[in-house]
């Protein structure tokens, strides 16, 4: 998400694999209890209003993208079931974890927001990502191997300037905390310009 894009280009190109209706399994961390989080999310929406080719992101389908597993038609419940019991296992070693979010970091095809410590969560990640290689043939954990923790606020759905986005977004707004719990196993679908998912369980951080 650095050096600062020049242009803002299309998010919803169809990535390998990806078609309608089809579900991914994904660990998130989600927002749906985090009202400062929330706030902020909709205090950088607010700014972006008058910028065309944005999708902003609703409140209820805020998450942290932890970990992509794979495509559910691909993982068997087995695999599942024993990847969150595998999961459980070593996050339960771990406590909650406290962040600082408000950081804006722009890429391409969204506009995001950091957070502080930015590796603060990457032991959760690296549990997660031990569990999915200890149970599941079919992952997709080659494909990003490096993790820059972040909330979506907005999706580019366009090609234009980036510079009205990113000037939308000055100052930056004030940072906000947020202590993380649980991570949620989820089977997410595309639905137009928009990721939707049931939530198959939640794990808690230290059990």
């Amino acid at each position: 998400m650095s050096p600062f894009p020049e242009q803002m280009s299309d998010h919803w190109w169809w990535r390998p694999g990806v078609r309608p209706g089809r579900r991914l399994l994904v660990w998130h961390i989600l927002f749906h209890d985090h009202a400062d989080i929330q706030a902020l999310v909709a205090e950088c929406q607010n700014r972006l209003g008058g910028v065309a080719g944005i999708d902003a992101v609703p409140a209820e389908w805020l998450h942290m993208t932890t970990q992509i597993i794979g495509f559910e038609d691909e993982i068997s419940s087995g695999e599942m079931q024993d990847m969150t019991a595998a999961a459980a296992k070593r996050l339960q070693l771990l406590g909650p974890v406290t962040v600082e979010v408000g950081k804006p970091l722009f890429h391409s095809e969204a506009v995001v927001l950091g957070i502080r410590p930015p590796q603060a969560l990457d032991p959760v990640r690296a549990g997660i990502r031990e569990a999915i290689a200890e149970t599941v043939a079919a992952h997709q954990l080659d494909d990003e191997p490096e993790w820059t923790p972040h909330i979506s606020v907005a999706y580019s759905n366009s090609e234009g300037p980036a510079a009205p986005v990113m000037a939308a977004l000055r100052p930056r707004p004030a940072p906000r905390s947020a202590t993380i719990r649980e991570v949620h196993l989820v089977s997410q679908v595309r639905d137009g310009h928009l990721y939707r998912w049931e939530q198959v369980t939640a794990v808690p951080l230290g059990g």
